[in-house]
């Protein structure tokens, strides 16, 4: 009945883990696809040593073409009517696929908790797709539009939407499956249980510079202005404006600090951060903050105004 998609590289010390969290399932009619993306240490061996122990799971053997690639095999793969990602260094609760299943019924997407740097979870309710659109003040956040664990998919209505993973793209990519799958939503059910527990890593890309910062995001960036704004600009009441402006102020915040804090040098740290506000959302966002942001908000506000470059990477630092 359900696929679990595991995309896998470079995830030895953890694989046993995760897979163990998954066979372990109150719920167990479902198969596991280990996608291993080219994997240049034990994990292509491991994964087949695991299948060999669990008629449930099968392996994928591809060249490496990152995570977006090892995703999109995996669903082009599924044989489940309904698939859910789980991410090699992460794990679940044993109720994990029972719970998102009882949630979903006929609704097309379920929703449950995640304990990450903090617990996030949502409260339990079955909402409309649209009511999720038309209020960011509530759910324009990671648990419901940027991450793609966490989630319990109809399988055929992600083939008809075309809901796939960018393979162009390290930043974002989640966060654009689940804004073209919300799309083609009606029914949402919110999962009142934290149910997924998420793993930082020491090596993760969110520490490393990355060139195509400003290629990635300022797409992913007019993706989530749409999602929001599903009739257009005047979409949103007054305040539910205010809402949304206030969280894309913080998106583009949190990619220019990523921007000041990881480029090698000031150079290009300026070059990256003039690229990010050619963008003309990320520029009116910083230029004019929402009501609420404080003073380092309207500070940064000052500077591109008067367009004090390097005065204004000090601060993107700081913030």
């Amino acid at each position: 009945m359900i696929t679990v998609i595991v995309p896998v590289y470079c995830v030895e010390p953890y694989l046993r883990i995760c897979t163990a969290s998954i066979l372990a399932q109150t719920f167990r009619d479902f198969e596991l696809l280990l996608v291993d993306d080219g994997s240049p240490d034990g994990c292509p061996a491991l994964c087949d040593a695991i299948a060999a122990t669990d008629a449930r799971v099968r392996v994928i053997h591809q060249e490496n073409g990152g995570v977006s690639a090892a995703r999109n095999a995996g669903i082009r793969a599924a044989k489940g009517e309904y698939l859910t990602f789980v991410d090699a260094d992460d794990w679940i609760e044993p109720d994990y696929l029972s719970c998102l299943l009882e949630a979903m019924r006929q609704s097309d997407l379920a929703v449950c908790g995640v304990d990450a740097d903090e617990i996030l979870c949502p409260e339990e309710a079955r909402i409309s797709a649209m009511q999720l659109r038309t209020t960011p003040s509530k759910y324009a956040a990671n648990l419901y539009t940027n991450w793609v664990y966490n989630k319990l998919y109809v399988t055929d209505l992600v083939r008809r939407s075309g809901a796939i993973f960018p393979e162009q793209m390290r930043r974002g990519e989640d966060a654009c499956f689940v804004a073209a799958y919300l799309e083609h939503c009606k029914e949402i059910a919110l999962c009142g249980k934290v149910l997924y527990h998420y793993r930082q890593t020491d090596g993760s890309a969110m520490h490393r510079f990355y060139t195509g910062v400003c290629e990635d995001e300022v797409p992913l960036m007019k993706i989530q202005y749409d999602l929001f704004h599903p009739h257009g600009p005047d979409s949103l009441d007054p305040a539910e404006e205010e809402a949304f402006q206030r969280w894309q102020h913080g998106k583009v915040l949190a990619i220019l600090r990523y921007i000041a804090g990881y480029a090698p040098d000031r150079k290009t740290q300026l070059k990256y951060t003039r690229g990010m506000l050619a963008e003309p959302l990320a520029h009116s966002s910083i230029l004019n903050p929402p009501a609420g942001i404080g003073l380092r908000g309207k500070l940064a506000a000052f500077l591109l105004r008067h367009e004090l470059w390097q005065l204004l990477l000090i601060l993107l630092k700081r913030i």
